[in-house]
């Protein structure tokens, strides 16, 4: 641990980060929990600890996959029924897309919808449905039903919107019910001014080379599901502690495998399944879901092999960096 330890301070130091907090659970419990820098430069005296808040963006569609999947355990929704029975409103530019296509396309981001990222938008959790009814039509598909790979977040917008129906509750409020209290993670929430009452890492930019504080949390209540939560690392690593056991407390083995399953093939990764990255690199068979909610940047990494999951959390745009990380980390524990 000291050497994972002196990793991340030289990591933190040479390339610039304002601040950052990583966490490692094994299938029982925390080993490592620390935060490195400062939540703000503009008060330098208060440094980043384990249970800072950050947004911690696209991490966020984990628990949307999970959330979707406890519904279809209760048979409240099918992942293979399409969506226009349930939103008859429905439409898009290729009809095909739009009578068949399921919610397994959009969680896995094989429906063909293209890219998206509006961090400003609607603060009301109601404006979810028009914004669709309006945005969805005028998209221009990028391949046809099933036949390629786009990480969109109009897919994962869309899916939220179809749970919604089906229960009549926000988004929010089943994603709390289903994954986030039984799994304990007191803290973590889609309300921003919840968040703000804990204490939470600023956003940082960079000018000149020098760090500035980022006044704006930004907020869009309809895309909550595609990466609208703010977390800490330890509450992340209840998270990862679930998926390493096969769901316990919030999903059946069957739906975390269903998770793991590859649909998509992204170009930098072996796969995609429900929500769930995987690839097979130099630490083995890893699954994992990266955030960029610039300038946040996020990754929740599982480790099955060893029974690892690691959490990265920044505060400065360094992309890269939510792999480097975890996989180096991986490296090092495992040549122990």
């Amino acid at each position: 641990m000291e050497a994972i330890r002196k990793f991340l301070e030289e990591t933190l130091k040479n390339e610039k980060i304002a601040g950052m907090a990583v966490a490692i659970t094994d299938r029982e419990k925390i080993i490592f929990a620390e935060g490195f820098g400062v939540e703000s430069i503009e008060r330098p005296e208060v440094g980043v600890t384990s249970k800072s808040m950050f947004r911690i963006a696209s991490i966020t569609k984990v628990v949307t996959g999970m959330t979707i999947l406890s519904l279809a355990e209760e048979g409240k929704l099918s992942l293979d029924t399409r969506v226009k029975e349930i939103l008859p409103w429905l439409t898009l530019t290729d009809k095909n897309t739009e009578e068949n296509v399921t919610l397994r396309h959009l969680l896995s981001h094989t429906a063909g919808l293209p890219a998206e990222y509006t961090p400003e938008g609607p603060r009301e959790e109601s404006a979810l449905e028009p914004s669709l009814q309006a945005g969805l039509p005028t998209l221009e598909m990028q391949f046809p039903l099933g036949e390629g790979y786009l990480y969109s977040n109009w897919g994962i917008r869309l899916a939220s919107l179809v749970a919604e129906k089906v229960t009549g509750k926000f988004f929010t409020q089943l994603a709390h019910e289903r994954v986030l209290q039984p799994l304990g993670m007191e803290r973590t929430t889609f309300d921003l001014h919840l968040a703000a009452t804990y204490p939470i890492c600023l956003p940082h930019t960079e000018e000149n080379g020098e760090f500035r504080v980022f006044h704006k949390l930004q907020e869009n209540a309809a895309r909550q599901a595609a990466g609208g939560l703010y977390s800490n690392a330890e509450d992340l690593c209840r998270l990862a502690r679930c998926l390493l056991n096969d769901g316990e407390k919030v999903l059946q083995k069957a739906s975390v495998d269903e998770m793991k399953t590859v649909r998509g093939k992204p170009k930098a990764y072996d796969g995609y399944g429900i929500t769930l990255f995987s690839h097979n690199g130099e630490n083995g068979q890893v699954y994992f879901h990266p955030g960029s909610a610039p300038p946040y940047a996020t990754s929740l990494y599982i480790h099955p092999a060893s029974g690892l999951g690691i959490v990265t959390l920044m505060n400065t745009r360094r992309n890269n960096l939510r792999h480097t990380i975890p996989n180096t980390i991986l490296k090092m524990l495992n040549k122990e």
